[in-house]
Order: C-alpha cells, then sequence, then structure tokens
C-alpha cells in the first residue's frame, strides 16, 4: 500500500473512531411493548430499545409497530396469542409511547431554548441587567429610570409596562420579554405592548422634553398670546393621545408639571377675559379679580355673575358707594330686582390687590335686608334667579 492510501485509510479510521454510528433500535420478537413506558418522564439521555430518549421520533414507534406486524406471524408459540400481543401492544401502549415521545419532544425544544437564552445573556449586555434562575429560565431584568432610578421586574410582572424607562432598557426589556414567551412565562400580547412601545418611546420623548420647554417659556409671560396657548393645548392632547395609544400612564413628572401649567394660564387668560367683560358692563377696573362670597367659605370670581347675568339676558350694574351705603350690583329680571351691597377684605395670604367682597347689606324688590350668615343663601337664591332672567 503507498504512503498515499495509508494516510487516508488512517484518516477513514479517525474519523469513524470519532463519530458514533447513528443509533438503531434493537428489536426481537417477541417485541417488548412495555419498554416503551419508560419513555415517561425519563431521563432525556437515558437509553429505551438502544436509543436515547432525546432522540425517540415516531417514525422509530412505527419501527416497532412494524416488527411486531411482523412478530405475529412468524416466531414461536401460537400465532393466536402472537396476534394477541402485537393488537395488545398496538392498542394500549402504542398510543400511550406517542404521546411520551411528543412530550419528551418538548421537553427537549425547552432544553435548546433554555441554552439558546443562557448563551444569548452571556452574549451580550443583558448579562448585566438580567438574571436567570437555576434551572436557566428567565428570572429578573434590571430596569434603569434615569440616572439613579432602578427597578427589578419579572416575567409575570412585565404585563403592567416598564412605564417612563430608559430607551436602552426598553430595548433589554424587549429581548426579555421575548424570553419570556418562549419558556411561557409571559404572553405575545405583553411582548406586542413593549415592541411598540419600545420603537415609539425615543421620538415620544423628544416631544414630551420639548412640550415642557415650551410649557416653560409660555407659563414665565403675563400675558400668553391666545393661539400659543392653543397650540400649546393641541401639544398637551397629541400627547396625552399617544400615552395612552401606547399604554403608557399619564404620570411622566414633567409631562405633568407641564400640563399644569398649561392648565393656569388657561386659567389665567379665563379669568383675564372674565374680568375685562364685567369692566366693559360697567365695574370698577378693581373689580377684574375680585371674588364675591354668595356661599359660605366659597368664594368665587365676581366676573363670573356678570358673564351669567349677561349670558342669561338679564341685567347687571354697578351700583357706586353713597354718603350711607357701600358700593355693591344690581342684578334685575322681569320678575325681581336685587341689589348686594359689599365689604371688601383682601384675601387671606394672597394678592394684595385681589379683594373678597362680603355680602353685608341687599334690597331685594325695594325691602332692604341686613345679610348675616342665616340669611346668606336665601339672598344666593334671589341673587341667581334674578342671573338666570327668571
Amino acid at each position: 500500500m503507498s504512503s498515499k492510501f495509508a494516510s487516508v485509510a488512517a484518516t477513514l479510521l479517525t474519523v469513524c473512531a470519532v463519530v458514533p454510528a447513528h443509533a438503531e433500535l434493537r428489536l426481537s420478537c417477541p417485541v417488548q411493548w412495555e419498554q416503551l413506558n419508560a419513555l415517561r418522564g425519563a431521563d432525556l439521555n437515558g437509553a429505551v430499545m438502544g436509543v436515547k430518549v432525546r432522540d425517540w421520533t415516531p417514525e422509530h414507534l412505527e419501527q416497532v409497530r412494524r416488527k411486531s406486524e411482523e412478530c405475529s406471524h412468524s416466531g414461536a408459540g401460537p400465532e393466536s396469542l402472537r396476534r394477541a400481543e402485537h393488537m395488545d401492544g398496538v392498542s394500549r401502549v402504542y398510543p400511550a409511547a406517542k404521546q411520551f415521545i411528543a412530550e419528551n419532544a418538548d421537553r427537549v425544544q425547552q432544553e435548546k431554548t433554555r441554552d439558546q437564552i443562557g448563551s444569548t445573556v452571556q452574549q451580550s449586555d443583558l448579562k448585566q441587567v438580567v438574571t436567570l434562575d437555576g434551572k436557566g429560565m428567565p428570572k429578573t431584568i434590571t430596569i434603569v429610570y434615569g440616572p439613579t432610578g432602578r427597578a427589578t421586574k419579572t416575567c409575570d410582572t412585565l404585563s403592567g409596562g416598564i412605564g417612563y424607562a430608559t430607551a436602552e432598557s426598553y430595548g433589554q426589556a424587549v429581548q426579555f420579554a421575548r424570553m419570556c414567551q418562549q419558556v411561557g412565562l409571559t404572553s405575545a400580547a405583553t411582548v406586542a405592548m413593549l415592541e411598540r412601545q419600545a420603537a415609539a418611546v425615543p421620538s415620544l420623548y423628544k416631544a414630551l422634553d420639548a412640550f415642557a420647554d415650551r410649557a416653560k417659556q409660555l407659563g414665565a409671560t403675563s400675558n400668553p398670546a391666545e393661539g400659543q396657548l392653543k397650540e400649546l393645548e393641541a401639544q398637551q392632547q397629541k400627547l396625552s393621545g399617544q400615552l395612552q395609544a401606547l399604554q403608557l400612564p399619564n404620570n411622566d413628572e414633567a409631562f405633568v408639571a407641564a400640563s399644569k401649567t398649561v392648565t393656569e394660564l388657561r386659567e389665567r387668560t379665563q379669568i383675564a377675559a372674565c374680568g375685562d367683560q364685567a369692566v366693559k358692563a360697567g365695574f370698577p377696573v378693581s373689580w377684574k379679580a375680585n371674588y364675591i362670597v354668595m356661599e359660605l367659605n366659597s368664594p368665587e370670581l365676581f366676573c363670573n355673575f356678570v358673564q351669567a347675568a349677561q349670558r342669561n339676558g338679564a341685567q347687571i350694574r354697578y351700583l357706586s358707594a353713597g354718603l350711607l351705603s357701600k358700593e355693591g350690583f344690581e342684578v334685575k329680571s322681569p320678575k325681581r330686582t336685587v341689589q348686594v351691597f359689599t365689604q371688601a377684605d383682601r384675601m387671606p395670604g394672597g394678592d394684595p390687590s385681589v379683594k373678597v367682597m362680603i355680602p353685608v347689606s341687599a334690597k331685594i324688590d325695594g325691602k332692604s335686608i341686613d345679610v348675616t350668615r342665616n340669611n346668606l343663601r336665601a339672598v344666593a337664591a334671589e341673587l341667581i334667579a334674578a342671573m338666570r332672567n327668571q
């Protein structure tokens, strides 16, 4: 033999020694059907009829059935007994063994999934934030919220979302959720929710920051233009809709603070417009921001009374102070005329220029009365009826 052929032969012998031959079923007559019961919950590396449990397939089971069929036609003993043994195995053991093989295939797949998960975690940035349990199943993930905020989530708590975590944490949470789904510890709906959120949060965070900055700028102005305020309100509404669509809570600190600023700006402009309407109706400029008490411990902007009267078609006018009376106002409707005279005190702890007007006397259809705690509600009822043009 030449040295060339000797080298090839040596290589083939080495390969054959390293690579084991494919395991084949060890079958003989009569077929030992009861051995297949060992497939149930068995060690995946154990062997049944010469084949590893993890390698068993429905085709192996078919080989057993065919061998049993052959044995029923030939072999030792009466044919009727051989046939009965075959029929018993096919009817009783075969269905159970088929189920065992399917269950073991699932176990093998779970094992592969766990190995894949472990490999993914070890070879990626998830190693820093994800932990696995003793069986290699995904256990926890650390979610990051800015420089100092941290929270731990598990597979079964991901469905509640991760709120305003960093964009990087969202990417990691999606990977973790997919792992959890692979082993049946979270739902496809949770994975889909996190995927949607992860795709949206980078641009969403920029929009939230822009909204907060704009609200801060506009809040610092003394008299924001109506167009600017409407634009900011539209931006707020759009962001609220996005948060709702993404199943994110409306509790982002910057968004909440900016939304509060928008509300305050709207209230400020409404109060200014309300006060301007009172001045146009003939009331003193000093009354623009005044409050009046017509319900105990519940002061209300006086200009609201002006708006209500004018909206309903009732007549309302200012009554200047006389020598023996205080200043007040009159509301006249077809059925009644109500005059209320007030004493103004400064708003406790508030702007000294803003007064709270306390009714001290009234004249209802020409009849004068002193206003007290006991009859304040009755006077208020007459005033409200007049403002409703009744």
